[in-house]
């Protein structure tokens, strides 16, 4: 048997509260290399006077190319839990894994104390409640500026004909709007559609939006605050819910905060809402993506990154974060750029935005491995790249082998 492919770690994906009185409970093993998995477990004061008072074999859950993961449901009516896994080959012999690794197979080493992992007093609070909705929630992902012209007043200027032969560019306009989206709403319905994700939908200069000049307004050439509360009526009455993209980690090179750091330098009150190494911010600085005088999104100079460990800045976004959901009732938020904001400032925002709306829905936006998000205290789910990646990878640019392919859906 491979010891050192044997992995569990407690309070974490490998154990957690699933539902009320319900934990998973998950191991590691070096793939087709270990024949079962026996979980021993029980109250850990019981087992001080009578040891483990129960025992339950574990499934194989799934298998990537290195490793199989074995896991089991477990039932826990008192608060509590201390557990042993007992691993066994083909042969029948085996070891006991525990808190100090890996034992011997033997009954002294099964009643030892000391060796089983615990979880001392299992809290509901602290587990990661998803809102039920959600599992039953088919969403649908909105480029406002690409999706339909709902009113030609507002097109911008030089927009593209919507039929245009030519590839459309990444700076072109083509003036969608949200009374665009209202007008489809039907066909949405009709596609099964019960949830509606918009990219931003703020106040910006460009057409993607993610540069943020003003939270608190609808981008004119979107609309108003009018026509956005009558969008999310509408959806409401077909039963679809509606979420906005919370473009957090910068802002616009045009907002007034910014622009106030342009003109008055390191004077405030604005210089700290930034991460700015040198002053004064001058043209000739921004030439060099690479050496920008501040810290930005990627090396966009146009979207300088916001420091949200300041009070000031976390207190104006989370002013912006509930905003939305107390006047326009919103149902969910989708976290951009959210791996480069520091996890205090969303554990704030979760407290924030689900004290206005219990059953508010919070999603990542996190290119790797999320575990750090998923706690319970910041993120109900994050936007799983690497699913969809590997996905397209092997159903449209058929760039993977099966096996391949099953082995990291199973990861």
């Amino acid at each position: 048997m491979e010891l050192t492919a044997i992995y569990h770690r407690q309070e974490s994906e490998y154990a957690y509260l699933y539902k009320e009185g319900q934990l998973h409970i998950r191991i590691r093993t070096k793939k087709n290399d270990v024949q079962q998995v026996i979980l021993h477990y029980g109250d850990p004061f019981i087992f001080i006077e009578d040891k483990y008072e129960a025992k339950k074999e574990m499934t194989k859950a799934t298998s990537d190319a290195l490793f199989d993961y074995w896991q089991v449901t477990v039932s826990v009516d008192f608060a509590r839990i201390q557990y042993l896994f007992e691993l066994l080959d083909e042969e029948g012999q085996g070891i006991f894994y525990g808190d100090k690794g890996c034992v011997e197979h033997t009954q002294e080493n099964l009643d030892a104390e000391g060796n089983g992992f615990k979880l001392p007093y299992i809290h509901e609070i602290d587990g990661c409640q998803v809102p039920s909705w959600v599992s039953n929630t088919v969403w649908y992902q909105i480029f406002p500026e690409r999706f339909a012209n709902g009113n030609p007043n507002l097109t911008p200027d030089g927009a593209r004909e919507w039929d245009a032969a030519i590839a459309p560019n990444r700076d072109d306009f083509f003036g969608g709007d949200l009374q665009g989206i209202i007008d489809h709403l039907d066909y949405l319905k009709d596609l099964g559609i019960t949830g509606l994700y918009l990219c931003p939908i703020f106040e910006a200069t460009t057409n993607h939006k993610y540069d943020t000049t003003d939270y608190f307004e609808i981008d004119r050439h979107f609309g108003d605050k009018e026509v956005f509360a009558n969008l999310v009526e509408e959806a409401h009455k077909r039963c679809i819910k509606i979420m906005l993209d919370a473009v957090f980690n910068h802002i616009g090179y045009q907002s007034a905060q910014w622009q106030d750091v342009l003109k008055n330098g390191e004077n405030p009150p604005y210089k700290d809402w930034f991460h700015i190494q040198e002053f004064p911010i001058t043209e000739d600085k921004l030439q060099n993506p690479r050496e920008l005088p501040y810290h930005t999104f990627a090396f966009a100079s146009y979207m300088p990154k916001l420091n949200t460990a300041n009070p000031e800045v976390k207190d104006y976004l989370l002013s912006v974060a509930t905003y939305w959901i107390e006047n326009f009732d919103i149902e969910a938020w989708r976290l951009d750029v959210a791996n480069e904001i520091d996890h205090q400032f969303w554990k704030d925002f979760r407290k924030a935005v689900l004290a206005k709306k219990p059953d508010l829905y919070i999603s990542g936006e996190i290119w790797h491995t999320s575990q750090p998000w998923l706690k319970g205290d910041e993120f109900h789910a994050v936007m799983n790249y690497p699913l969809s990646e590997s996905i397209k990878d092997y159903f449209l640019r058929q760039h993977k082998k099966t096996e391949q392919f099953i082995s990291e859906i199973n990861s």
